[in-house]
């Protein structure tokens, strides 16, 4: 209760130390990468208005214009311009983006050195140009944080007439999915595969792919294909990523757990030079516990109860010992059971021959 002074004096108040709790940040902020000359240093955008006032007119052979255009046509949010050769420098400027975007550019280079685990950076990347016959995965790198897609797009209003005849102009697959992360992670959650979802704004894929192309291309380092169905559209039809171990097989398994460890990791900044102690420590496991228990309750990890979707540990002799504590190294330890993606659903008919 407030002390309401009455006479002169000291005074002492007690209060209750405010409970540390992790915030959700944003999950899919993309930095699209450009060679484009109207971009010399990160931009942001928030819309696609925001995109023509900085270029000037739409240019549909720019490979820049039609990409951001599909990013905000499938429900991106605000983003970032920057130039390819700046991404490595550039992108830890800025703590919210967490994604890459490739939009027809080659960024090999950062993503070897920011798509990498602890940096809470996930790649999306363009597939071959190639049709595909002669389609091949080999120059691609074995990478948790990086997923690919395929093939190119194609749309009406990328059309250019050369010749008395209509030609399309391709379209990077890359942003246009991007876009749909960040619709996806608005209206379900980062834990939701960005995959079965329609493509919006006319685009297409480029190639038709068979049932037996996309088997071909789905374990190892897989690509994600986007076909179109008759009955829907097209549709992005896969969400692996270039690692094909068990744990980090999926995009969606990848990416809850970097914006949780992004989470965590930015709470506990405040903790820096806080007493190393039990108190602390409670603190910290209070904290991590309640975010992970939002977690489960949404449906972001498995498990019929608490202790099976997820634990906290921290504390001397649990993760720590005398020298550690000594060191001034507090050490929690954080599992989450994520759910995974239903990829292949098996239905099994049997006929019922009823007794006469």
């Amino acid at each position: 209760m407030p002390i309401t002074p009455s006479f002169p004096g000291v005074y002492v108040e007690e209060l209750a130390g405010l409970p540390l709790s992790i915030a959700t940040g944003a999950t899919a902020v993309p930095a699209i990468a450009t060679s484009e000359a109207a971009f010399t240093d990160a931009t942001r955008l928030n819309s696609w208005l925001e995109f023509i006032a900085k270029v000037g007119t739409f240019d549909k052979t720019n490979v820049l214009h039609v990409a951001v255009r599909t990013y905000f046509e499938n429900g991106g949010g605000y983003c970032y311009v920057i130039p390819t050769t700046a991404l490595v420098e550039q992108v830890p400027l800025y703590d919210d983006i967490t994604l890459l975007v490739a939009a027809g550019e080659d960024i090999d280079a950062a993503v070897a050195t920011l798509c990498i685990d602890g940096a809470s950076l996930f790649a999306i990347k363009d597939g071959p140009k190639d049709a595909p016959g002669s389609i091949s995965v080999e120059e691609y790198v074995a990478n948790p944080h990086v997923a690919v897609y395929y093939p190119w797009l194609v749309a009406n209003w990328a059309m250019t007439l050369a010749d008395d005849e209509s030609t399309f102009v391709d379209i990077p697959p890359s942003a246009a999915v991007a876009g749909a992360y960040c619709a996806t992670d608005r209206d379900r959650g980062v834990w939701k595969a960005p995959a079965n979802v329609v493509l919006q704004g006319g685009v297409k894929p480029k190639y038709k792919i068979s049932d037996a192309l996309q088997g071909e291309f789905n374990s190892g380092k897989a690509l994600n294909m986007i076909r179109e169905f008759e009955a829907t559209g097209p549709m992005i039809w896969g969400a692996r990523t270039l690692d094909d171990t068990d744990a980090w097989r999926y995009v969606p398994v990848r990416r809850l757990f970097n914006s949780a460890e992004k989470d965590m990791k930015r709470t506990m900044q405040s903790m820096v030079f806080e007493p190393n102690s039990q108190p602390t420590w409670e603190r910290v496991r209070g904290a991590i516990d309640n975010y992970l228990r939002r977690l489960w309750r949404q449906g972001a990890l498995q498990g019929n109860s608490e202790k099976e979707a997820y634990f906290v540990q921290i504390g001397l002799g649990v993760t720590m010992d005398q020298d550690d504590i000594s060191l001034g190294k507090m050490i929690a330890t954080v599992g989450m059971a994520a759910v995974r993606p239903a990829e292949f659903i098996i239905l099994k008919f049997t006929q019922d021959m009823g007794a006469s």
